[in-house]
């Protein structure tokens, strides 16, 4: 335990009518040694307790006033230290914009000074010249005028070679196609331009000139 915090602990338990002996007992100590650090802390005995001298009050007093200046200065020095130091770093802020705005207009300058006037390109034409475009012109009127009187080229498709347009007698029957084949037949028949009637009596007609013999 260190001095400060005995004499603490003494003042506490002496104020509690605590006897002297049992306070050096819990402080751990011998009486006389005790009774010893009290003189040379400034207490003396009176009315069977130790009390602190008037000559001591005032000397830890005017030690206390003492600490509260020194650390009221060590305050003030470290806030002329941080102003003094913000204000030089504010100074090197200040310069650093002056020599980047120094050297950004030096550099506009020279690129003003190296850019060159463009000279305006003259191209002599001759009356020979301007006969020719004009030669070339006429053509290209007459070729457009040509290409767009020329008839558009109709492509048309081939359709069903039919021998019998006109059919006399009809018969009605039902037959059973497979789906694949009807289907494509139904396609063939929207793309011609005659019936199913007429498509399906011209094949007929064709498979029986084929297979005659069969007859």
């Amino acid at each position: 335990m260190k001095g400060n915090e005995r004499l603490k602990k003494f003042i506490e338990l002496q104020e509690k009518e605590m006897e002297f002996e049992h306070i050096s007992k819990e402080l751990g100590i011998m009486p006389k040694t005790l009774r010893a650090f009290l003189n040379k802390s400034g207490y003396k005995l009176e009315n069977r307790k130790y009390k602190l001298k008037e000559e001591n009050k005032a000397s830890q007093i005017a030690f206390k006033e003492i600490k509260k200046e020194e650390s009221k200065k060590k305050k003030s020095d470290t806030v002329i230290k941080k102003n003094r130091s913000s204000k030089r770093d504010e100074e090197k802020k200040t310069n650093k914009k002056n020599t980047l705005a120094k050297t950004t207009e030096k550099s506009n300058e020279n690129k003003k000074t190296n850019i060159k006037p463009r000279k305006d390109r003259k191209i002599n034409i001759t009356t020979e010249d301007l006969d020719k475009l004009c030669e070339v012109y006429d053509w290209y009127l007459q070729v457009k005028d040509y290409r767009s009187l020329q008839p558009k080229k109709t492509v048309s498709k081939k359709d069903i070679n039919i021998e019998k347009k006109e059919l006399k007698e009809l018969k009605s029957t039902s037959i059973r196609v497979e789906k694949s084949i009807w289907e494509e037949f139904e396609r063939l028949c929207s793309n011609s331009q005659f019936t199913k009637q007429e498509i399906i009596t011209q094949a007929l007609t064709d498979f029986m000139k084929e297979y005659k013999h069969l007859l």
